[in-house]
């Protein structure tokens, strides 16, 4: 995807990434399952990651 709204959906799909996973490590870790809950928080870290990874802006100047 190009472009701004490219941008936008790319960093939701990540923050959607981040928001399931933290909340799927907590919900395994809760129930005992906790290689399922360490799988779920190295996803959310991938997801923080991605969140905040610099790239060029569309409006910046070339």
């Amino acid at each position: 995807m190009e472009g701004r709204n490219g941008n936008l959906v790319e960093t939701g799909a990540y923050w959607l990434l981040y928001v399931v996973s933290v909340s799927g490590a907590l919900l395994h870790w809760r129930l005992g399952n906790e290689g399922m809950a360490a799988v779920c928080a190295a996803a959310a870290v991938v997801g923080a990651l991605l969140i905040g990874r610099r790239r060029p802006s569309v409006t910046a100047p070339r």
